[in-house]
């Protein structure tokens, strides 16, 4: 008979159970426990339930391990566990079968439809995409809400015969982080997990059989950190949930009440129903005396609080009040629990209690020490596996990494152990490259990608696909495929010759390439086509593109450059110094000229002509007249005219420049006059007028003879 391997690990305490199912005519199916070993965390190494010290818990668990190796003689090497429901998450599935009238239902007939309504879920999940659930949860286990034999609901359909069964399960999952961390813990004590379930499906395997939960009940497993809880109706396993509050509150409360560290603290619980007085010290080291019955008084408030919050959760699950409450665990023994919950739930005492293993008629504990509350879980998770109710795992490496595998139907492949292991997904094949489009003035093309190189797959050294079966300890390889090259290449290998023009400049044949504009930017012949380009090709039909093109530097050679300095400001005067004929006939460089495929181009250099001044400045402007209108008559008073100077000697507007002259241009001033200066133009017959006096007027006003005078002003003189 195969012996079973379970552990409890717990908040406050670590069970290892050796266990094994009864196969004998007299007692089949029942659970022989050979062999038990119970250590307590020496540190606060879980807390609700969670790992939070690998090392800690790890000890702890080799302790067990060592324990029971030693007094059996066997090697353990594969172990069933359970976790509390911490963030616990529930889904439903049916699944239905349509079957032959002639046979009878068997076992494996429901357990196959069980693990085909698991996989629905699970299928799903991977077809729909939902990454964010299937990488952060996993499944845990499952209980059945249901089975329907033809339409009607049955409570074992073993045996029946009928055209169509049904079965309905409730799923449970929780958060990855919760399983890794068991599964670190396990790993460092050389176990591998072979059943893996909840614990409160644990709990109701045993404690609950089936006839009872005809009643709606709720089970409530109440450890050291977590309460987990169940509820029953209809003969089935309607719903799951948990609190992440226990016994340890309760234990917190009275720490901080006496100041007393969490060891102190546990024990004066675990002894305030059981004695009158008790005695302990605190952190300082100061002794006390209480009466436990006060002690409790002062706790009641904390254990109400702790019961608020379950019942809470019980009647979000049931939407009203249960039956009875079935408590299991050993929080469950906490002072005054049992009586909080019932007033609580507003149900009466006699509704709320505890089952312990001396109510499980289906195991014999050969060890008498797997007695309390505390102990169903435990018992529950070595009956589960063996069962084989609980999730089975086979265990691969994955490129030398543990992968553990959930074992429902038995036909595991490479691509469940990939995604196990952490490979991702979107690496199992290769990428072919991507293709690109293009259009050449107007024409549309296409670069095609690569396809890549696929995966390298083998299982135990040999060559596998994905598809390949896979079974306990097997090593997998697996070297990700490398993805196509997307389809490359440069403007000047998709275009060739096009656009290039063929021409003969002073007898040497010459190649005058094309400008490249790929979207409206100008590129070069190196540039990589992107994809859905437009490429126009312009060809260089202009002359002096030509020239540069064939590296005829004109602007040093074709022309002679002198600087000179204009107004401060320097300058670069360049001076024709070339001949050019095309094809025979003469022509300029400042003639718009095409050249075409085959033209031939004389281009030679000579000396170059020089400038004059006018060549390079602008005369400078004379100064604005002044216009005046005296007695009726219009005057102009002359801007005085521009001035130019070369190297600070005035000079003409035809004189040539030498190479670093310094020219400046100088404007003429503005004509500017006063009222006497009109004289100029008039004259005062001072005899005739004796004696008058003489008036002076600008613009109608009195004036005199330095006033000023604007252009266009009006000016009268005479004597009155």
């Amino acid at each position: 008979m195969d012996k079973i391997f379970a552990l409890d690990i717990g908040t406050r305490k670590v069970a290892g159970i050796i266990g094994r199912v009864n196969k004998s005519e007299g007692t089949p199916g029942a659970l022989e426990i050979l062999d038990c070993e119970i250590a307590e965390h020496k540190t606060r190494a879980m807390l609700a339930g969670q790992v939070h010290d690998v090392a800690k818990v790890a000890e702890v668990v080799q302790t067990i391990k060592n324990t029971l190796e030693q007094r059996t003689g066997e090697k353990l090497n594969k172990v069933a566990v359970a976790v509390a429901g911490r963030v616990l998450k529930t889904l439903k599935a049916k699944s239905t079968k349509e079957i032959s009238f002639d046979e009878e239902v068997t076992r494996e007939d429901i357990f196959n439809l069980e693990m085909e309504a698991v996989q629905k879920i699970l299928g799903n999940m991977t077809r729909q995409k939902n990454i964010d659930f299937a990488d952060k949860f996993y499944c845990v286990g499952y209980s059945v809400v249901s089975y329907r034999l033809d339409g009607a609901r049955i409570e074992n359909l073993i045996g029946h015969k009928g055209s169509e069964i049904e079965v309905e399960v409730i799923i449970t999952f929780l958060p990855r982080i919760v399983l890794e961390s068991m599964f670190s813990v396990l790993k460092r004590v050389d176990l591998q997990v072979c059943s893996l379930t909840l614990e409160p499906i644990a709990a109701i395997n045993v404690i609950i059989p089936p006839d009872m939960r005809r009643l709606n009940l709720a089970l409530v497993d109440i450890g050291a950190g977590t309460s987990d809880i169940a509820i029953t109706e209809e003969g089935s396993i309607m719903s799951y949930g948990m609190v992440t509050n226990a016994g340890d509150e309760i234990t917190e409360k009275l720490c901080q009440r006496y100041l007393v560290d969490f060891t102190t603290g546990e024990y004066i619980k675990r002894h305030l129903t059981c004695e009158e007085k008790i005695s302990f010290a605190d952190i300082f080291g100061r002794h006390h005396e209480y009466e436990t019955n006060s002690m409790i008084q002062e706790l009641l408030p904390a254990v109400r609080d702790l019961a608020k919050k379950i019942t809470s959760e019980i009647v979000a699950l049931n939407q009203k009040p249960p039956h009875a409450i079935v408590c299991v665990g050993g929080g469950s023994r906490t002072f005054c629990l049992q009586d909080k919950l019932a007033e609580a739930l507003e149900v009466s005492r006699e509704r709320v209690g505890i089952r312990g293993p001396e109510m499980i008629l289906s195991i014999k504990d050969n060890t008498d020490k797997l007695k309390g509350p505390e102990a169903v879980t435990p018992l529950g998770i070595t009956a589960i596996a063996g069962q084989r109710q609980g999730m089975q795992f086979i265990n691969v490496a994955v490129n030398g990494k543990k992968a553990h595998l959930l074992n429902l139907n038995q036909n595991l492949n490479v691509l469940t152990a990939l995604v196990a292991g952490g490979i991702n997904t979107e690496k199992l094949s290769p990428k072919p490259g991507l293709s690109k489009t293009y259009e050449i003035d107007g024409e549309i093309g296409v670069i095609k990608g690569t396809l890549g190189i696929p995966a390298v797959i083998k299982v135990n050294g040999e060559k596998a696909r994905l598809d390949t079966f896979i079974k306990d300890n097997d090593e997998i390889t697996f070297i990700e495929p490398k993805d196509g090259e997307d389809g490359r290449t440069t403007i000047g290998e998709l275009i060739g010759d096009r656009g290039i023009i063929r021409i003969i400049i002073n007898d040497i044949q010459t190649r005058i390439m094309p400008d490249l504009f790929m979207n409206r930017e100008q590129v070069s012949f190196d540039t990589d086509v992107i994809d859905r380009a437009k490429i126009e090709i312009k060809k260089k039909h202009d002359l002096q593109d030509a020239l540069r093109s064939a590296g005829y530097h004109m602007e040093e050679g074709c022309e002679r450059s002198i600087m000179v300095t204009v107004n401060g400001q320097p300058r670069i005067l360049t001076q024709e110094s070339y001949s050019l004929r095309i094809n025979g006939r003469e022509m300029s460089l400042e003639d718009e000229i095409n050249i075409n495929d085959g033209d031939i181009i004389e281009y030679h250099f000579y000396e170059s002509t020089r400038y004059q001044i006018k060549d390079v400045v602008g005369l400078p402007r004379s100064g604005k007249n002044l216009k005046v209108r005296v007695n009726g008559e219009d005057f102009a008073f002359s801007g005085e005219p521009g001035k130019i100077f070369m190297n600070r000697q005035e000079s003409s507007s035809d004189d040539f420049i030498p190479n670093g002259a310094e020219i400046m241009t100088q404007d003429g001033k503005d004509a500017q006059a006063i009222l006497v200066d009109i004289f100029r133009f008039i004259s005062l017959k001072r005899d005739e007028e004796a004696g008058k006096k003489l008036t002076l007027l600008i613009n109608g006003r009195k004036a005199r003879f330095t006033s000023l005078l604007e252009d266009g002003s009006e000016v009268n003189v005479y004597f009155e």
